[in-house]
């Protein structure tokens, strides 16, 4: 039931990171749920490269990569290891809510919704 959850998830981050993307590399503006305008003060911030990537290319591998190791069945090192780096997902999403409350004052629906996403992915991985 937990890869099933875990499959749900990645699904939903696949398609925010990779619309957020694709929006990019067409130089569109993001078109978010709540406060379009908002969304787009976040997401071209600064704070939106993590050595000089994009956050939402760092995240859509992430989730390809959940994925892969969790339906390939992987244990040991390698499941170890996820577990660490969905932690450290779920940790450094936190933070960039902190940003977005703190230090821009701007609010990006999709990050949220992600990060959110990222805090559920780590707790059920953890467990397995």
């Amino acid at each position: 039931m937990q890869q099933i959850i875990i499959l749900i998830l990645c699904a939903i981050g696949i398609a925010i990171t990779s619309y957020i993307a694709i929006a990019h590399a067409l130089k569109k503006k993001v078109i978010c749920p709540v406060n379009s305008k908002s969304c787009n003060v976040v997401l071209d911030s600064k704070y939106s490269r993590t050595f000089g990537v994009k956050n939402e290319i760092i995240g859509l591998v992430y989730y390809i990569a959940v994925l892969y190791i969790i339906f390939t069945n992987q244990s040991g090192s390698i499941l170890l290891v996820t577990k660490l780096i969905s932690i450290l997902a779920s940790a450094v999403s936190i933070i960039l809510i902190g940003i977005q409350t703190r230090v821009l004052n701007n609010y990006c629906s999709w990050c949220i919704t992600t990060a959110i996403i990222n805090v559920f992915i780590s707790t059920l991985i953890i467990t397995l």
